[in-house]
């Protein structure tokens, strides 16, 4: 990849550290002082003690996979009680890829370990006015980038994107016909300002390519491409960082859409290899998993991946995902770091509901 890091954004915790974590995250949401009423109300039905049972993330698969109940909870449920005292949670919705939105909360102040998290991931973006084509609304992504420009000091400036208005009608045509939307605003922006940070998802930024102006106002000027939202093959990763834009510094992420943890793209992958996330920090502990029993697939093998999200505004343990990957060593190398992913797609169809991922 071209200007890549060193290494990864901060230094991996040692195995210690990461009990102490959880150990400490899960007094923290199994308390009735600090715990939401989603969980530490669920404590009695559990067939063990979750905090004097679990000691190790991968023992979060005797949780429960939750997940779905957020389509039908309380957002004031979901709030720990040890949040009283700061201010309200930000609420956030997933885009509805696989039916009803979930909702999830968000501290401020796990916004702004976001926020820092991506500026010590991307320190190109300082001083790079930002064009953001990405959803805001209800969800997490385009609010939390506008947070990311505030810190940076950068003019932050967005197109108006609803990506379940595609879904909830999705064919060609319709699809079709909204990019065109999309666009049209984005080359407006670019007509007129000069944008060095374009934030962009996979299925826009193709469409993007494809038009000779859009091309050459974003090669003229974009220095950092920020992707994320949906798939890019190895084969994309190439031409968009190599041949179409080759003046611009790729990153990406993948992760929950409501829960604020992060997958970051390895940079010192080559941009003609396949695509590699490692988890940041002990907030998102990822395996790579055969879907029926939960137990890792070999490395370099394909299979299902699953989540556990553990942070003190939420705890999601046991969630399997809609996307299957190839099982990839960590950074540190370490098995009971978790997994890093690799050449990530979304199923054809998920816990019944066929996968539409639109535009986002």
């Amino acid at each position: 990849m071209s200007d890549p890091t060193t290494g990864p954004v901060a230094a991996p915790a040692a195995e210690p550290e990461l009990r102490e974590y959880l150990t400490a995250m899960l007094r923290w949401h199994f308390s009735e002082e600090t715990g939401s009423r989603f969980w530490a109300d669920h404590r009695a039905a559990l067939p063990f003690d979750p905090v004097a049972d679990i000691h190790t993330f991968d023992d979060l698969r005797r949780f429960p996979s939750r997940v779905n109940e957020l389509r039908e909870a309380r957002v004031e449920d979901l709030v720990p009680r040890g949040l009283a005292d700061e201010p309200p949670p930000y609420v956030v919705e997933s885009g509805g890829t696989t039916g009803r939105p979930k909702r999830a909360v968000l501290s401020l102040s796990r916004i702004e370990q976001l926020v820092d998290l991506y500026c010590a991931y991307v320190p190109e973006a300082a001083g790079h006015t930002m064009l953001s084509l990405f959803p805001t609304g209800p969800h997490l992504a385009g609010n939390w980038q506008r947070r990311w420009a505030r810190r940076l000091r950068v003019p932050y400036l967005q197109v108006d994107i609803d990506p379940r208005w595609v879904k909830s009608g999705i064919g060609a045509d319709v699809r079709r016909r909204y990019v065109e939307h999309v666009l049209a605003q984005a080359l407006d922006v670019l007509r007129t300002q000069h944008v060095g940070h374009l934030l962009v998802t996979p299925p826009l930024l193709r469409a993007l390519a494809r038009s000779e102006e859009l091309a050459d106002r974003v090669r003229a000027t974009v220095r950092v491409v920020t992707w994320g939202g949906a798939r890019m093959t190895r084969e994309e990763v190439y031409e968009y960082a190599r041949l179409v834009f080759p003046d611009a510094v790729f990153v990406a992420t993948y992760a929950s859409s409501i829960t604020g943890t992060r997958a970051l793209l390895r940079r010192t992958t080559s941009y003609d290899d396949h695509p590699v996330f490692d988890p940041a920090g002990p907030e998102l502990f990822v395996r790579v998993v055969d879907p029926g029993t939960r137990a890792p697939v070999p490395y370099g093998a394909r299979g299902q991946v699953l989540m556990h999200t553990v942070t003190r505004d939420m705890f999601l343990p046991n969630n399997l995902e809609r996307d299957l990957a190839v099982r990839t060593a960590g950074t540190g190398g370490e098995e009971w770091r978790g997994d890093s992913v690799a050449d990530v797609v979304p199923m054809a169809e998920f816990e019944g509901s066929r996968i539409v991922e639109g535009i986002y």
